[in-house]
């Protein structure tokens, strides 16, 4: 029953870009972080601009790992074994995550359209990674993680009705 369900090469562009844009936006972050800290430190900044800027830069290193890396983990790809599904996550490196077929809670579709204006659905869990929470809580969907599944998955109809199969 093993079967991987891998995501488009447009996809695959997509997520080397998010990945671009995180390696240039943290280090930029880093940086003016870094020299706000010190121009407080050493006394050589006017501490109303240095303030901002270390609140500015400290938000923008939040948003840098939260925002990039929840983009990112909106494209996963999916491996089904026979006691569950795997999904290759985005944590700073590619690993693969087990999901347990009783760990499934549910599959909801949803109200917005994926990038090419088809429908999407989100497969929700009770365990995953904190970006995929973020991923659920963004579409409405509770707290738990969720994963989500776009026309950018090739074969998704196959894997829901996998899924489907497993978890009723």
């Amino acid at each position: 029953m093993d079967q991987q369900f891998n995501t488009s090469k447009s996809t695959k562009s997509v997520i080397n870009f998010g990945l671009l844009f995180f390696s240039v936006f943290i280090s930029l972050m880093a940086f003016l972080f870094l020299a706000s800290i010190w121009g407080l430190v050493t006394g050589q900044a006017i501490l109303k601009g240095a303030i901002v800027v270390l609140i500015g830069s400290a938000y923008g290193l939040f948003y840098a790992i939260t925002g990039t890396l929840q983009f990112v983990n909106h494209y996963n790809r999916i491996r089904v074994a026979k006691e569950g599904l795997y999904v290759e996550v985005y944590m700073f490196r590619y690993i693969w995550k087990f999901v347990a077929w009783e760990d499934i809670l549910d599959i909801t579709l949803l109200a917005q359209l994926d990038r090419w204006r088809k429908p999407q659905w989100l497969i929700r869990v009770k365990e995953l990674t904190y970006w995929h929470r973020w991923i659920s809580w963004r579409y409405n969907c509770g707290s738990q993680p969720g994963i989500l599944i776009s026309s950018d998955l090739i074969d998704r109809e196959k894997l829901l009705e996998i899924i489907e199969q497993r978890i009723t």
